[in-house]
């Protein structure tokens, strides 16, 4: 979640970024991005990571 952080203060994102956080950690991760200061969605469950991709597109279009 560090290293996913670190790279969208250093790079120009213009799509929306999901990211799906697995292993022992996740939980702790999907809370240091969530409360990050980027614009980013997180998951943990592949379902919710599936419906945040939905959500994304429906705003976008």
């Amino acid at each position: 979640a560090r290293g996913v952080i670190e790279a969208a203060n250093n790079i120009d994102i213009d799509v929306p970024l999901i990211v799906r956080l697995q292993g022992t950690n996740a939980e702790e991760g999907k809370q240091l991005l969530d409360e990050s200061d980027i614009s980013l969605r997180s998951a943990v469950l592949l379902k919710d990571a599936a419906d945040e991709v939905t959500e994304a597109l429906g705003e976008r279009v």
